[in-house]
């Protein structure tokens, strides 16, 4: 019976200790605008709940719990009611959102961004229409941006038609202005849910001012129905997001969410690994999956893989388009049949 109740406190503890952290978060990402009130809001929050604990820890008066329980779910039914929204001052690089519709096999695509970055904030804006024949894709490669180390990586896939072309599609947060990015806000509506397209000049064109920064990119054993099918996949979830906005969230709907749209595409299901969310370590994981070129090993296609120095070159030489994706491209290892 003592070890009993000791986990009964133990688990008492823990469910105070969570709960407490929860509205800490809430009131953090979803306060007042005003750093000195969302401060004061954390104070209040942490007398009431250390008050709470006090008064029945000392006193033994169930009376307390009700003090406590009341005002959280308040809080939580607050946080619950919180909607997404399309709405917002977005950063001008997520002002708009993607759409496409559908005849056959021609799909139109609205909203392609295609800046053209002359700084790390600054860009000649460009939003374009755009036209593609379902028929003429080729493949999609996979690229992982390497931003916060080794471990950290965000996905992107481009993907390539006969003639050269090549469309870019991102899942990430959309961003206001002014706004940066936190894995903890992630958890607390912080952001809303994008799925971007873009040329791949702006979408990797674009990183060369981060020099800390790396870029690989693979190409993938997509067949073109696989292929197709991933890209339409991706281009339902923008038109849904476009009418009916969500959030981000940290673990469920993220840029794992693409990776595992990709595995599933090529028939490996929705594998429950480490990797799917240390996306550092994705390329590895798509390499023990057969998605990725076998015939070599992995370091020889990471080798080869590094295209931020031929972006460069690429734009110093003005090249656009098809071009620009074939110079990216060049002495990266073709695909072994």
């Amino acid at each position: 019976m003592r070890w009993i109740s000791i986990l009964g406190w133990i688990l008492l503890a823990g469910l105070w200790l969570a709960s407490v952290v929860f509205v800490l978060g809430v009131l953090w990402y979803q306060g007042p605008a005003s750093v000195f009130l969302r401060i004061a809001a954390l104070v209040a929050w942490l007398a009431i709940s250390g008050g709470c604990a006090v008064w029945y820890l000392r006193w033994r008066d169930a009376r307390a719990w009700l003090a406590y329980i009341v005002p959280f779910g308040v809080l939580l039914l607050w946080f619950l009611s919180i909607a997404p929204r399309n709405d917002r001052d977005w950063s001008p690089e997520m002002a708009h959102t993607l759409d496409y519709q559908r005849q056959g096999d021609q799909i139109v695509l609205s909203n392609v961004r295609n800046f053209n970055w002359t700084g790390p904030k600054r860009a000649d804006e460009r939003w374009e229409t755009r036209h593609y024949d379902l028929g003429q894709l080729r493949g999609v490669d996979v690229l992982s941006l390497y931003w916060m180390g080794r471990s950290i990586a965000h996905t992107y896939f481009s993907f390539v038609w006969a003639d050269g072309q090549a469309l870019s599609l991102s899942v990430e947060i959309r961003k206001e202005k002014g706004e940066g990015y936190s894995p903890i806000g992630g958890f607390f509506k912080a952001y809303e849910l994008a799925i971007l397209a873009g040329d791949e000049r702006d979408f990797y064109g674009w990183r060369v001012f981060y020099p800390a920064e790396d870029i690989e990119l693979f190409h993938t054993r997509a067949t073109p129905d696989e292929a197709r099918k991933l890209l339409l996949e991706m281009l339902d979830g923008a038109n849904k997001l476009a009418r009916a906005p969500t959030y981000y969230n940290t673990l469920t709907d993220n840029c794992t969410t693409e990776a595992w749209m990709l595995t599933a595409a090529l028939g490996a299901g929705r594998p429950m690994d480490r990797r799917m969310l240390i996306s550092g370590y994705l390329p590895e994981l798509l390499y023990e999956l057969k998605i990725l070129d076998n015939s070599r090993s992995l370091d020889e296609l990471r080798t080869a893989s590094h295209i931020l120095p031929r972006a460069k070159s690429a734009l110093d030489h003005g090249l656009e388009g098809p071009a620009f994706s074939a110079a990216i491209r060049e002495g990266t290892p073709a695909l072994a049949h």
